[in-house]
C-alpha cells in the first residue's frame, strides 16, 4: 500500500533523485513540474497529499514561494515541503516559505533518510498522519 501521492516541482536535475527516494519509501510520485505555473496546474489536476516545491522554481513567472502560497490558500490541508539549494539557504527565504503556508523545508542534495524525516516533521507539525488523514476529492 502506498503511503501517499506526491508532486515534485523543481527545475533542477535532482528531481529524479528525490522521486526515486520517495518511491523507495513507499510514496507514489504522481507528477512533476519544471515551472511555477505548471506546478499549480499539476497540483490542481493531481491533488497530491504532499508537494515538494523548489524555492528557486521560476522560468514561467511564478516562483516557488508563490506556488506554496497559492497551494496553501487553495487547499488548507496541503502539505508543502520547500526544496532549498545551498545557495538559496537564507533564513529570510525559509521564513517567507513557512509564512505563506509551507509545512517544512529540506536542503538539496538530500538522502532517503532526510526525506522521510522531513515528511514526518511536516505531517507532525500539521497534526495529520497518513492512514488517519482524510483524503481530498
Amino acid at each position: 500500500m502506498k503511503r501517499g501521492k506526491v508532486l515534485i516541482a523543481s527545475g533542477f536535475p535532482s528531481i529524479s533523485i528525490i522521486a526515486t527516494a520517495l518511491e523507495k519509501l513507499g510514496f507514489d510520485v504522481v507528477g512533476d513540474a519544471r515551472g511555477g505555473k505548471e506546478a499549480v496546474e499539476r497540483y490542481m489536476e493531481l491533488k497530491p497529499d504532499i508537494a515538494f516545491i523548489d524555492i528557486a522554481l521560476d522560468g514561467d513567472g511564478i516562483n516557488g514561494i508563490e506556488v506554496a502560497r497559492w497551494i496553501a490558500t487553495e487547499d488548507a490541508s496541503a502539505v508543502v515541503i520547500m526544496l532549498i539549494e545551498e545557495n538559496f539557504d537564507r533564513p529570510e527565504m525559509i521564513a517567507d516559505a513557512l509564512k505563506v503556508g509551507a509545512k517544512g523545508y529540506m536542503k538539496k542534495p538530500t538522502s532517503e533518510a532526510e526525506i522521510e524525516k522531513r515528511i514526518g516533521s511536516a505531517l507532525k507539525s500539521d497534526k495529520k498522519w497518513f492512514g488517519i488523514r482524510r483524503r481530498r476529492g
